[in-house]
């Protein structure tokens, strides 16, 4: 994983992120896997299209609650609609005391001069964001003059559609992400604008390209890249840059004004940087929501004056820049989570890191071959762990199927996987008298059509995923005749294009022998090429 250096992430969860659960789906699966990891009951409902917002309930014993991302049924319907009204929110915080910019609300019937006018009356710099906006979309902050708000109004009411906004005093300090659950701050990271760090050479083009690659390793943002759009387009000329500018050595650019890590930001875990007034201030916004005893505060921080001001409430707030934070410490949010409404479990304690098959059930949700799927509950008991490396000639053999049979008679959880040479590598896990009865059977009944030369065995330490899978090496796309003839035409047209600027280069360099001031410093040349030797 990318700079993991820098970083200390939570080493129950290295290695057990499936692929359908990387990006947004993070939250609910983390949740999901510490509940099942404590002998909890998971089950998954197909209720939406969006994965990320798949609802799921944890059940243990006689009680059962529902969760939609990191939110469970603790927090009222009244809350949540607090919430997505921002200046209801506002106006909630400002019952209670907690600080709040200067701002207000314009809805659809107002025209654009009016609010205008009222940006002029408040002073820059400003943000204007959408009433009901989510995510961070449409939030446009700093803006630094009535032109760049004329830009930024039009954007977002014109361009996004959001023709409700609140026009806001900018906020002075570092934008940080907080999560509040039962009266406490768990976790808080900062968060600054989407930005290229240049290096003297590469365009912001290239460092972007560069960058994007980075976040694709960090499972909290894998398929989530900083986009090219009218934004950075924007931010880049305000500084006098464009894409193919190339900013110098150790200089930071810009890309964005807004600081959602999804919409690019970066996030710095700083959790242990909160005073105690800065963490009373995020408790009393949870207090001030009726009935909100788990919540993200979108909050600015001045350290200096050790103030903060709150911008906004998010009542399921995505959990996984806390655990997957660019830098620095992981919060384990999931068990906080768990700990909250279920404070009678504790994990298992499992000598091998198990995770469910996550990838299955988005599967069969998409397919919709499920409205429900319940998962298996992990193993437990007299657990080990081992790997095989089988030698012989299995390739072209369904070797790999007999195994598979064999593990899930015995219910053994693992893989199988071909290597080069026609070797597979076999991982097992479970009870430790299956695992001795599938070593026999491997190595004493396996039949003789598989031509299996020599076993090696060896514990296994690394985290396995529940179920018995096959894991085969891809297939490669079959090239046709069309492919090749359109692979030559294209090298061909090349060929004829590099000929034609060769014989240009040519007719130029002839015409400059034959000029005057070619031959006027011909001494010139000679006496440089004797001064050479």
């Amino acid at each position: 994983m990318a700079m993991k250096e820098d970083k200390m992430w939570l080493p129950h969860l290295e290695g057990t992120i499936p692929q359908e659960a990387r990006g947004y789906t993070l939250s609910m699966y983390t949740i999901a896997l510490e509940a099942w990891r404590r002998g909890i009951k998971v089950r998954f409902f197909n209720n939406t299209h969006k994965k990320s917002q798949m609802r799921y309930s944890l059940s243990f014993q006689d009680k059962e609650h529902f969760f939609t991302v990191s939110r469970g049924d603790f927090v009222p319907r009244e809350a949540v609609k607090i919430c997505i009204n921002k200046q209801l929110t506002k106006e909630y915080l400002e019952k209670a005391d907690v600080p709040t910019p200067v701002g207000d609300e314009f809805g659809e019937e107002t025209d654009d001069e009016k609010i205008i006018a009222y940006a002029k009356s408040l002073g820059y710099p400003l943000v204007i964001k959408p009433s009901n906006g989510t995510g961070g979309h449409g939030v446009i902050a700093d803006i630094k003059d009535e032109a760049a708000f004329r830009n930024a109004l039009t954007y977002v009411r014109k361009d996004l559609k959001y023709t409700d906004v609140i026009v806001e005093r900018f906020s002075v300090g570092v934008d940080h992400r907080v999560f509040v659950i039962g009266g406490q701050v768990i976790g808080a990271f900062r968060r600054i604008p989407a930005n290229v760090v240049g290096d003297g050479n590469n365009s912001i083009r290239h460092l972007l390209r560069v960058k994007n690659k980075e976040r694709d390793k960090n499972p909290s943002l894998g398929g989530l890249p900083i986009t090219i759009d009218k934004e950075v387009h924007n931010t880049l000329a305000q500084r006098g840059y464009n894409l193919d500018s190339i900013p110098a050595e150790g200089e930071r650019v810009f890309l964005k004004t807004k600081n959602n890590v999804s919409s690019g930001g970066d996030s710095t875990d700083a959790t242990d940087e909160l005073s105690e007034e800065i963490k009373n201030i995020a408790v009393r916004t949870s207090e001030a929501i009726p009935g909100l005893v788990q919540c993200g505060i979108d909050m600015v921080i001045d350290r200096e004056r050790n103030t903060g001001e709150i911008l906004e409430i998010n009542s399921r707030p995505a959990i996984r820049n806390h655990l997957y934070p660019m830098v620095g410490k992981a919060r384990d949010i999931p068990k906080a989570i768990v700990d909250y409404y279920f404070p009678e479990t504790e994990k298992i304690n499992s000598p091998v890191d198990y995770y469910f098959d996550f990838d299955m059930v988005a599967e069969n949700f998409r397919k919709r071959t499920a409205q429900e799927f319940l998962i298996p509950p992990m193993p437990t008991g007299n657990i080990a762990a081992k790997s095989f490396l089988i030698s012989g000639k299995l390739y072209n053999t369904n070797y790999d199927q007999w195994v598979q049979k064999q593990a899930r008679k015995l219910k053994l959880d693992g893989y199988i996987k071909h290597l080069e040479s026609n070797n597979a590598s076999l991982v097992i896990s479970g009870n430790v008298e299956s695992i001795d009865q599938i070593e026999h059977i491997i190595r004493e009944k396996t039949p003789k059509r598989f031509k299996v030369t020599n076993i090696t065995e060896k514990n296994w330490e690394e985290p396995i995923k529940q179920g018995f899978d096959i894991k085969r090496p891809p297939k490669q796309k079959k090239r046709n005749v069309n492919t090749y003839k359109k692979e030559y035409e294209d090298l061909q047209k090349d060929f004829q294009k590099l000929k034609k600027e060769r014989d240009h280069y040519k007719k130029e360099i002839k015409e400059i022998e034959k000029s005057s001031s070619w031959k006027l410093t011909k001494p010139i040349r000679i006496a440089g090429r004797i001064v050479k030797k």
